[in-house]
Parts: structure tokens; C-alpha cells; sequence
């Protein structure tokens, strides 16, 4: 069958002068072909061209252009080798054009196969005539036209671009390479497409930036962007991103014209996509000075041309022995677990029972034993715990004596552990504080936000309950009339704050230690802790364009490059700070009084009831004179 069809090509159509079969092999081996596409309208002798290129294993395929079936492009491209598929395309026939501009609207004119248009000897169509009425030439276009010279002996290699149609750009030519029927194939030195077309000559392109800030315009961009400090509006990965924007202009020799956005992203309830990414996924900029979060629901949106940053948000706050307290540090009664001060507790009434039962079974057995009252034992038992001995003599009975030896001994393993564990803390550094958003939501911390759309956005669409519970325990409620942090705010204000202690500020790490390393000390360096961030989920950002768009492969082998080279490297470590490092000094840490209430507590109570005790007895004792005095009266 497919020898029959072939054979119906061959007598039904006749071989057309554009196309020598010499030349055809010689560029399909410069270009690597494994499959050809001949649109041509007019075959004569094709079983000459067809069996030399089937020779070298290269599939092939023929599309009569002037045919009296349509032309449908979807239905004949995509093949399966799309790199390696070279189209030849004869442009002189009469449907030429209505085709060509079907595959161009389809954007069908990029690297994904390489277009070789040819004409036949005596055609008088202009190849710029048909190259200007398609729009979708771009910079990434894999197109070279044909010029005969020499009586069809030498050929000239003509690649076709443009740097942006959309940019009312014209379109370009330069020499590719040429072939002579001698000599063969002859490629231009350096005329690899990213060198000859590298230089965009000051072509100005299409940007946007999220800046969120009141009354600026795009020629205030570059200033604030390029500013060494931190501005208001403007976070550390833009200025990063706008940094690797920088190699690209000036490796590429374009300019920028911005256009300002207040937002990554953001869809109003119609769909419609708001803020820097609904910009791009309207074409309506060519390049982002910025990167953007890779969620799964984008990758239709925009290309990635660069992995560039590890985005890290977290709480940062400075611990304090409040906050140990809070999260059960530096607290007295923290050594031990709540089971074991239960525990010793049951030990004390029991031994207490224990020395009033002996003392009570002896007084009755024998006549000289005296009934020792059970304040006495209970002053005993206090002695032994604090290691201080019993007042007056020891007891000569031995049960009693046996009694306060098991738990001076008792005693003295637990106190073993309790005051090693006292010690311990008071000689080491804080404790860690809190570490998760619910420890966060706990402790007695005031909150504040990088003022930055991310956080806003946030808040008013996250569901997740924690962030809910967050935003109405820490952020909702008001803090008008008191001298506090504001909610959002920008680094410079909140450090102080930070360095105050009791505050803790949520931002990309970055931001911040900076500013933190120029006003610290050593010890509040040391004294510097992070928690769990409310974008735990979220790690890299990435430098994007458009999708599909003409300059992506072009910027991403540059910024490779660029990486190669050390570039990217040297831009990361200016505007991604680390953090300080901690270079203090052990020191011991003062006892807070929040530490040692407890112990003022018993104090107080103590006190409190020995002259409520007190006055019970003067009581007691006036009411007790009393009667008797009527008494003696009658």
C-alpha cells in the first residue's frame, strides 16, 4: 500500500527547480534532521529526492499546499522528533501565504522546528513580502529563506527573527551560513543564535514590578530598586531579582519600561487574575522584575527561566526569662515534673502519718512515752527537705529515727537533681522559647508584619484555622492609644522593638538581619531566636516571563552563564544576608521576679495564715477568759 501511494505521488505531480536534492542533504545533516515536511504545490521526479533522504534514515512526510484538501497544521504538526524536524515550505505557491499564516497564528514559528522557505527559478513572489504579513515571527524563530545565486550552483542561508513583532519591531536578516555545489555546506562563524542575536541594539521591553508604595511611576523604579537600603514597598528578593534583570540588559543591551503592581497575585471572583501575574498571563509585559511563588495552579501562567531564591519567612523575636517562663523555663518549679512534686508530696503526708501513728501506739503502750503533737513532726519533716536538720535532738525513738533517714535520703537524690538543674540554667543561655505558630498564639509576644501585600493577601484569604486563630488573637484587636508596634510595619521601625524584647516580627529572614546585626550586641545576638513561619510550605521563588514567550530560552542560557561565572553568586550574597553569628561569651543570666514567685507566693500565704491563725486564738482565748469570768462571777 505504501509503495502504491508513493506511486501516485510520483506520476500524479511533478518535481519543482526550488529544491536540489545535494543541498537538501546537506542541510538536513547540518541541522541534525531526523524528519522532513516537504509543503510544496507542484512535485515532478520526487522519487529521486525521496529515496537520497530516506537513504540517510530521515522520515518524510509531503503536504500538497495547492491541493484541493485543506491544510489543517494541528493535524500535521506536532510530530514526534520536534527538535529535529525540518520544514521545507514553498513559498511561491498560491495558497502559500493563507497556510503560513494559519502556522503563524498557531505560533508555530519558534525553535520547536526549524522552517526552510524556498521558491522556485522563476518565481517572482518577495520572500519579505510574505515574511512581513506573518505576526508571530519572534526572536526564537527557527527560520532561513533561500537565495539562488550562481544559476542554482550557490546558495545563500538567510536566518529570520525579529525582537518583537508586538513591539512594532521589524524583521531581521543576517547570513546564516551558505552552500556551494562543491564545497558543500559552509556555516558563518558565530552564527550560533544566541550570539547573533544576543544584541537587542536598545530595545526597550515590557516590565513589571510590585512595588507597594503611593505615588510612584516607572521612572522611579530603577532608583528605588537599585537603593542599597530598604525602602518602604519594596522587599529583598525584588532588589535581588532586579539585580539579575541587570546582566540581562547589559549582556542584551535592552532597556525596561515598567509598569507597577501592587501585588504578586490575586482573582477576583469572575476569574480575572490581578497583580504581577495577571499582567504577565495577558502579555501584557515581557519580563518580570521580580520572582513569584511555582504553586502548582501557575505553571500554565508564566516560564521559569531561573530557580533563584530560597524564600524563608519566620517570627523573630529576642527571648527573654519571660518567655522561659512562659514556655516553662527558668521557673523553680520546672526541674521537676508535675507527677513527681505529686509524689513527693504524697511521700510527706505519709511520712508525717507515720511518726504521729508511732508516736501515738507508743504514748499508749508505755506510761513514760509523751504524745508528741503533729506540728512538731510536720516542722521535722520541713527540716529534713531543706536539709537543715531537725530542731533541738534527735528523736531517740528508732522507728522515728528510721523514718527521717529514708527521707533524708530521698532527699538527698532528689535535691541531687533538682539544684544541677537549677544551676544548669541559670549558667546557659535562655531557653528556646517558642518554636510553632500555637506557641506563638500562647505566649504573651505582641506581633507585627513586614508591611508587604503577601501578608495582607494572607490574611484575608487564607482558610487554614491556625492562621484564623492567629489573626483574631494577635492581629485583630485593636492597638489604638497604646505606644506599641503597629500591625504592619517596615524593618527599620520594628528592630528597636525586637532589641526591647517581648516583641516578635514576621518577615523573609533577609529583611531583617541586617539591620539586626547593626544593632545588636553580642549577647542579644545570641539572645536572637526564630519560630515556624506562616509560609512553611512555600521554598523557592522563581525569575519568570510570559509563557511561551520569544526571550526565554535566551535569558535562561544567559543567567546560566551567569551562574557559571560567578555572578548570581555575588548579587545572592549582597541582598541575602545570613544570619549574625552568635559570638558571645557564656554568661549567667539574672533570676527575673516572675522566676521566683512561687516562692514569695508561700511566703505570703504563710504569713497570711499565721496571723489569720493568730487572730483565731486571741479570739479563742478572749471568748475563753470571758466565760470563765462569768463563771467565777456566779
Amino acid at each position: 500500500m505504501l509503495l502504491i501511494f508513493w506511486l501516485q505521488i510520483v506520476f500524479s505531480l511533478r518535481y519543482s527547480s526550488a529544491i536540489r536534492t545535494d543541498f537538501l542533504l546537506d542541510f538536513l545533516a547540518a541541522r541534525h534532521s531526523k524528519s522532513v515536511v516537504f509543503f510544496l504545490c507542484d512535485f515532478d521526479e520526487i522519487h529521486k529526492t525521496f529515496t537520497a533522504v530516506n537513504e540517510r534514515n530521515i522520515a518524510v512526510q509531503f503536504v500538497n499546499i495547492d491541493g484541493s484538501r485543506e491544510v489543517i497544521p494541528s493535524a500535521i504538526l506536532p510530530r514526534t522528533n520536534y527538535a529535529r524536524t525540518v520544514c521545507v515550505y514553498d513559498y511561491s505557491c498560491a495558497k502559500s501565504l493563507q497556510i503560513l499564516q494559519k502556522f503563524s497564528d498557531l505560533k508555530y514559528f519558534n525553535t520547536t522546528y526549524s522552517w526552510l522557505f524556498v521558491a522556485d527559478n522563476d518565481s517572482t513572489v518577495d520572500v519579505n513580502d510574505i515574511l512581513w504579513q506573518l505576526k508571530f515571527i519572534q526572536m526564537n524563530s527557527d527560520l532561513i529563506t533561500v537565495q539562488k545565486e550562481n544559476n542554482g550552483t550557490k546558495f545563500d542561508l538567510i536566518d529570520v527573527y525579529t525582537r518583537g513583532r508586538h513591539l512594532c519591531k521589524d524583521i531581521l536578516q543576517a547570513k546564516y551560513g551558505e552552500w556551494q555545489e562543491k564545497k558543500g555546506m559552509q556555516l558563518v562563524s558565530g552564527s550560533g543564535r544566541y550570539y547573533l542575536r544576543g544584541n537587542f541594539e536598545g530595545l526597550q521591553l515590557r516590565g513589571v514590578t510590585v512595588i507597594d508604595r503611593d505615588n510612584v511611576t516607572s521612572d522611579d523604579v530603577d532608583r528605588i530598586l537599585s537603593e542599597p537600603r530598604k525602602g518602604q514597598g519594596s522587599v529583598a528578593f525584588v532588589k535581588y531579582h532586579y539585580a539579575l534583570l541587570g546582566i540581562l540588559r547589559q549582556y542584551h543591551n535592552f532597556t525596561v519600561k515598567y509598569r507597577l503592581s501592587r501585588s504578586w497575585s490575586g482573582r477576583l471572583k469572575s476569574g480575572y487574575r490581578l497583580g504581577l501575574l495577571g499582567i504577565l498571563s495577558r502579555n501584557e509585559a515581557d519580563v518580570a522584575t521580580t520572582g513569584i511563588f511555582q504553586r502548582v495552579n501557575r505553571h500554565a501562567e508564566f516560564d521559569s527561566i531561573h530557580l533563584s531564591w530560597e524564600f524563608e519567612a519566620r517570627f523573630i523575636y529576642r527571648i527573654t526569662p519571660q518567655l522561659s517562663d512562659a514556655s516553662g523555663g527558668g521557673n523553680f518549679f520546672t526541674p521537676f515534673d508535675r507527677n513527681v512534686w505529686i509524689a513527693s508530696s504524697i511521700i510527706m503526708v505519709i511520712v508525717l502519718v507515720v511518726l504521729k501513728l508511732v508516736t501515738l501506739i507508743r504514748s499508749r503502750t508505755l506510761k513514760n512515752e509523751t504524745n508528741t503533737p503533729l506540728a512538731a513532726y510536720l516542722v521535722d519533716v520541713v527540716g529534713t527537705i531543706a536539709q537543715q536538720g531537725v530542731p533541738g535532738q534527735v528523736p531517740p525513738k528508732i522507728p522515728i529515727r528510721i523514718a527521717l533517714l529514708s527521707l533524708l535520703l530521698l532527699n538527698l537524690v532528689l535535691y541531687n537533681y533538682y539544684t544541677s538543674s537549677v544551676v544548669g540554667g541559670l549558667l546557659s543561655s535562655p531557653g528556646k522559647g517558642p518554636e510553632t505558630v500555637e506557641e506563638i498564639i500562647e505566649s504573651p509576644l505582641t506581633l507585627s508584619f513586614l508591611d508587604v501585600p503577601y501578608h495582607k493577601v494572607l490574611f484575608r484569604e487564607a482558610k487554614e484555622p491556625i492562621i484564623r486563630e492567629l489573626y483574631q488573637k494577635k492581629v485583630q484587636p485593636s492597638r489604638e492609644g497604646k505606644h506599641t508596634i503597629p500591625v504592619y510595619t517596615d524593618i527599620v521601625t520594628a528592630v528597636p522593638y525586637l532589641k526591647k524584647g517581648g516583641y516578635a516580627f514576621h518577615c523573609e529572614l533577609a529583611e531583617a538581619f541586617q539591620d539586626i546585626a547593626n544593632q545588636f550586641d553580642a549577647n542579644e545576638i545570641c539572645e536572637l531566636r526564630m519560630a515556624e513561619g506562616l509560609f512553611h510550605d512555600i521554598k523557592l521563588l522563581n525569575f519568570i516571563l510570559p509563557k511561551r514567550s520569544m526571550y526565554t530560552e535566551m535569558f535562561k542560557t544567559t543567567l546560566m552563564r551567569a551562574r557559571e561565572i560567578g555572578l548570581v553568586k555575588r548579587n545572592l550574597r549582597k541582598h541575602r544576608v545570613e544570619k549574625p553569628i552568635c559570638q558571645s561569651s557564656g554568661r549567667v543570666l539574672p533570676v527575673e521576679l516572675t522566676g521566683v514567685t512561687m516562692a514569695f507566693f508561700v511566703l505570703a500565704a504563710g504569713m497570711v495564715m499565721a496571723l489569720i491563725i493568730a487572730a483565731m486564738e486571741l479570739m479563742i482565748s478572749a471568748a475563753t477568759m470571758s466565760r470563765e469570768k462569768r463563771t467565777f462571777l456566779h
